[in-house]
């Protein structure tokens, strides 16, 4: 296979798992979202740490994080 092929496969890919992040927190899908995360992953936002596992828990993501006021 050559590099622009490749690449272009590899963009495609990743294209598609953009969608299906922001779908997932749109949708506010924990399932999914969780599937896109490591396990050790962690947020921080000034004054909070939460491990992968709080939002999920909430069925929350991005909206959450950066509204932890």
């Amino acid at each position: 296979m050559n590099d622009t092929k490749q690449s272009t496969e590899d963009l495609a890919i990743l294209e598609q798992l953009n969608l299906d992040y922001n779908h997932a927190d749109q949708a506010s899908d924990a399932k999914r979202f969780s599937e896109f995360l490591a396990d050790d992953f962690i947020v921080q936002t000034p004054g909070v740490t939460r491990n992968r596992d709080e939002p999920v828990e909430r069925g929350s993501w991005s909206r959450d994080i950066f509204t932890l006021g």
